[in-house]
């Protein structure tokens, strides 16, 4: 695991509780719930998820979201080498993207 130095820490976990306080239906926090599983998730996956979480799910929704997730918060790795992009959590950021989930729990 790679450590982190305080500073480092403290501006990702901003910038994930910012992005998670704009999450009017509970879907942001879903979606990272299930990249801290871990693995490797194309879109279809993601949308898969959150329609069994009886998320609505829009055409293209689910990549836009990904997409602004991984910019604003750089927490995520994109494999972009096969047919499909593949999404996955950076380890580095994984407990910061618990501690978030646990300290915007009751927003």
């Amino acid at each position: 695991m790679v450590a982190l130095n305080s500073g480092e820490d403290e501006t990702v976990l901003s910038r994930i509780k910012d992005y998670l306080s704009r999450d009017k239906d509970g879907r942001r926090r879903a979606v990272l719930e299930l990249f801290l599983n871990g693995g490797l998730y194309e879109t279809k996956d993601i949308d898969d998820y959150l329609r069994e979480k009886n998320f609505d799910v829009k055409n293209k929704g689910t990549p836009a979201m990904v997409g602004l997730m991984g910019s604003k918060t750089g927490i995520l790795s994109v494999d972009v080498t096969g047919d499909h992009n593949m999404y996955s959590i950076k380890e580095k950021y994984r407990q910061l993207v618990r501690e978030a989930l646990r300290e915007t729990e009751s927003s």
